[in-house]
């Protein structure tokens, strides 16, 4: 009985085994936000920044991304991190797709998702793609909420945020 007493606290309070929760998509804080994505294909990885406004953020939302249109959207969280699943149509195929994230999302955050198509698409069964993000500051003045700027498009050099933009050339 005293064993039993005794072991009760620490199994009641461990969130360890505890199921994930549901929650809302977590909201970036506005700002200017530096954006890493790599895969592990011959693309390998992309940056970009994007400015973020108060108004509701898609978090996962990068170029070239196949989650436009998905049903069955959920995220959740546990005391160490946060989830996301979905499925998702990817032309002839249904992709679901599951991710794991790490990190506050005000300040940053680090994670990956894994999309698993059926039937496979163009001989690709699975992809896992590895985020991350991190706030910069507040918005250039020229640059609009929500556009992704590209290293090498439209004008953009070096991401770094002392570089002005540049418009594109003629």
């Amino acid at each position: 009985m005293r064993i039993a007493l005794a072991l009760a606290p620490l199994l009641l309070g461990s969130t360890a085994f505890a199921a994930p929760t549901p929650m809302e998509a977590p909201q970036r804080m506005p700002g200017l936000w530096l954006m890493q994505a790599t895969a592990a294909t011959p693309a390998g990885s992309t940056s970009y920044h994007v400015c973020v406004g108060a108004a509701a953020d898609d978090v996962l939302r990068r170029p070239g991304s196949e989650l436009a249109n998905c049903r069955e959207q959920a995220w959740t969280k546990d005391a160490h991190y946060t989830y996301f699943s979905a499925v998702c149509e990817a032309g002839s195929s249904t992709a679901s797709v599951k991710g794991r994230f790490g990190g506050d999302f005000k300040y940053n955050f680090q994670g990956e998702l894994t999309t698993t198509y059926a039937p496979a698409r163009d001989g690709v069964s699975a992809a896992t793609i590895e985020l991350e993000g991190r706030r910069l500051g507040p918005c250039r003045a020229d640059q609009p909420v929500g556009k992704l700027l590209l290293q090498g498009q439209e004008g953009v050099g070096n991401l770094n945020l002392g570089e002005p933009l540049r418009p594109a050339g003629r």
